[in-house]
């Protein structure tokens, strides 16, 4: 398992990976804070989907420095 970010009264992120035998891997996002909670699982391509839109929304936001990073 994997948190981003700090635990806060405000919330937390986690992430982690799913596997089974036969079965394509899934990671699953989950997410809390003071409004509720959110998840997700998603496929491999999904995640390449998603890491690309958020190192986009690093760029806009100026904060693309070592977006390239792993």
């Amino acid at each position: 398992m994997l948190r981003v970010g700090d635990i806060r009264s405000g919330g937390a992120v986690a992430t982690y990976l799913i596997g089974a035998d036969d079965l394509e891997p899934l990671v699953a996002v989950h997410s809390t804070c003071r409004a509720g909670n959110g998840w997700a699982e998603l496929s491999l391509p999904q995640v390449t989907q998603l890491v690309e839109h958020l190192r986009g929304l690093l760029k806009q936001a100026g904060g693309d420095r070592g977006a390239d990073d792993e």
